[in-house]
């Protein structure tokens, strides 16, 4: 039996193939089971594309698709970036028992699928910044506090610093000490142009005649 002919997009991985051009019927179950029946990756898209049969073997079953987001991390010992997937959080669904409908999602999903991108601070691709990291998790979690807009001010890197100034809970006493004390020109700068924007201009007093 011949695998499926399917329309591989440019930056699609094929990591894992048994999809078959055979329908369910009496006789052909074997070609139903498995975790996995096929596995895209996109790695410039942060993206995975499982496709099941559930139930296993049944052969009134139906094909099941899940797009996952995945994390890079960047393996030392392999020079390898080892992905995470969202598997609890899946960012689209899809089923159907037409073979041919499953066709046309899946290049489809190739075709249109968004960028996933990583919200995690990092030194570069697949590095987590372990010292910012842990900032932005805290402002993800608890929001702005005194404390913490002092830590990212004295020991954050300019990425976790340029991301508070775009937090929605910033008062113009915050962004004025980035202003004034930012880590470098570029996240001062961001600071004064804030400071300048019609939100946080400061209300000046009207000339006495």
């Amino acid at each position: 039996m011949k695998l499926q002919p399917l329309r591989i997009e440019a930056g699609w991985l094929v990591n894992y193939n048994q999809l078959y051009e055979v329908d369910p019927a009496p006789g052909y179950e074997h070609y139903f089971e498995g975790s996995s029946l096929l596995l895209l990756q996109n790695n410039s898209r942060l993206k995975l594309i499982d496709l099941q049969w559930r139930p296993e073997k049944d052969l009134s079953g139906e094909y099941q698709v899940e797009v996952l987001n995945f994390l890079e991390n960047f393996n030392a010992k392999t020079n390898e970036f080892d992905i995470v997937p969202n598997w609890e959080n899946p960012f689209l669904t899809f089923t159907s028992k037409s073979r041919v409908k499953l066709v046309e999602k899946l290049e489809e999903l190739m075709r249109v699928l968004p960028v996933y991108e990583d919200p995690r601070m990092t030194e570069k691709r697949g590095l987590v910044d372990e010292l910012s990291e842990p900032y932005r998790l805290e402002l993800s979690e608890n929001g702005i506090s005194t404390t913490l807009v002092q830590k990212i001010l004295k020991y954050g890197s300019p990425a976790i610093q340029n991301h508070l100034l775009d937090q929605k809970e910033l008062t113009r006493e915050i962004i004025l000490m980035f202003a004034e004390k930012g880590k470098t020109k570029k996240v001062r700068n961001k600071a004064k142009q804030k400071l300048n924007s019609k939100l946080f201009k400061e209300k000046r007093p009207p000339k006495s005649e």
